[in-house]
């Protein structure tokens, strides 16, 4: 057992970033996430195996948010009523994974860490929204990224009119 008390804060932080690579049905608006690629200013990490675990269940956890989980209400009532309704990401959603782990060894905390924690979900929304208005040329500022939003907002780009109810 030990203890850690931080006297004073160094203003080191843990820095991140990713990378996307999606692929865009044009027909149905439809997105895969083919890779995505994980950096992380770690200092030094303490425990491999519950690190990565932080890493890849975070991606995850941004994936889902980014792409699918949207809670629907009806004049300010929940209807989205189980998780049925409420879709997550599984297995096959899950795209090839790489993570790039700077340790700099220079954290402020025990043994020189940084934190990892929900830093690895920040990025990833914002992340495979970038890569999609990369990827079409329309930016898309509401999540989740569904196929309907992306076809719609292709729609919109080649000025079709069925993206505001006009044939």
């Amino acid at each position: 057992r030990g203890n850690f008390k931080l006297e004073e804060r160094t203003g080191d932080a843990c820095f991140f970033g990713q990378a996307a690579e999606v692929e865009v049905d044009a027909d149905t608006g439809q997105v895969r996430i083919a890779k995505m690629v994980s950096a992380y200013d770690v200092g030094t990490v303490i425990n491999p195996l519950t690190h990565q675990g932080q890493v890849e269940g975070g991606m995850i956890q941004g994936l889902g948010f980014a792409l699918m989980e949207e809670l629907l209400n009806d004049e300010g009532k929940i209807v989205t009523g189980n998780l049925g309704e409420y879709k997550l990401p599984n297995v096959v959603d899950l795209p090839n994974h790489k993570t790039v782990l700077v340790e700099d060894h220079d954290g402020p905390g025990p043994f020189r860490s940084k934190p990892i924690g929900e830093h690895s979900a920040v990025p990833t929304a914002p992340c495979i929204a970038n890569a999609i208005y990369d990827a079409i040329g329309v930016q898309i500022t509401d999540l989740p990224l569904t196929a309907e939003r992306v076809y719609a907002a292709l729609r919109e780009k080649i000025g079709c009119g069925a993206a505001k109810g006009r044939p």
